[in-house]
């Protein structure tokens, strides 16, 4: 009778605890689930709201920068670089860089352009004098220093589904160089037929707001100049201006020649355009 309580009582707590892991093992999964699904809301998240406006002719761009650690590389080094970065993109260098040289600048770049995207590699070196911000006195210091930056530009022609994931790529990369003041842009474009009227451009604005959970920072809603600046917590990357961060710029122009209409989503702003 003894043995057999034992039993008993052995096939119960046997069943227990299968019944919590079982319970564990699904909170686990649960977690996992929504975290996973954080991330990918937030990785994804710009290319969707782009997406629930129906544009045509789409093209994406991701541009990344960064200080590379060393400053005193030879040609032949900065050409290594470069390759290394290539390799990571699945880029062929096949071609001989060009070098362009100045005073204060000189930049070895490779580009290549192809059928599903146009990629540009740059290793860039400033010098200026080492006591003096201002470069015209350059002359009348001796010492100078350089810095050493890394540029890379990937135009993804009438496909948005990788730009997020060369964004990744490219920063996750010029990490691993040990690079630092990584700073990342992402511009998607495509354009409608015709003119666009105010009222429509502001529903399609209003629609990758909501998209984004963006909120309005500065607006002009012009026929001419139509470009909105917004923020959101669900993309990490920002800039601030006048202490108000902004990480969302919603643009559109009109193609006077083939009497279209232009829309641009950038993050966190339109190249060349604060």
């Amino acid at each position: 009778m003894n043995q057999q309580n034992i039993l008993v009582k052995k096939n119960n707590f046997a069943k227990w605890r299968l019944l919590w892991m079982l319970i564990a093992a699904a909170w686990l999964f649960v977690f996992l689930k929504l975290l996973v699904g954080t991330i990918f809301e937030k990785n994804t998240s710009l290319v969707a709201a782009f997406s629930v406006t129906n544009p045509q002719e789409i093209s994406a761009t991701v541009e990344v920068t960064a200080k590379y650690p060393l400053n005193d590389l030879s040609d032949k080094n900065k050409v290594l670089v470069m390759e290394e970065v290539a390799d990571a993109i699945g880029l062929t260098m096949d071609t001989e860089p060009d070098i362009t040289q100045t005073e204060q600048r000189q930049e070895i770049g490779f580009s290549k352009d192809a059928v599903a995207a146009d990629t540009e590699l740059k290793v860039i070196t400033l010098t200026q004098p080492a006591n003096h911000t201002d470069v015209i006195n350059a002359a009348e210091n001796a010492e100078t220093v350089a810095s050493t930056y890394i540029y890379t530009k990937i135009c993804l022609n009438r496909s948005l589904d990788t730009v997020l994931a060369y964004k990744t790529l490219l920063e996750e990369t010029l990490k691993d160089l040990s690079c630092t003041e990584i700073s990342t842009t992402i511009q998607l474009v495509g354009d409608y037929a015709g003119y666009l009227p105010l009222e429509r451009r502001d529903e399609l604005t209003e629609e990758i707001l909501d998209a984004l959970g963006a909120e309005v920072v500065y607006e002009y809603r012009e026929h001419d100049l139509y470009t909105v600046y917004g923020y959101t917590a669900g993309i990490d990357n920002y800039i601030t201006v006048e202490n108000k961060k902004i990480n969302v710029h919603i643009a559109m122009s009109q193609n006077e020649e083939h009497y279209r209409t232009t829309l641009y989503l950038a993050s966190p702003i339109l190249p060349d355009t604060w």
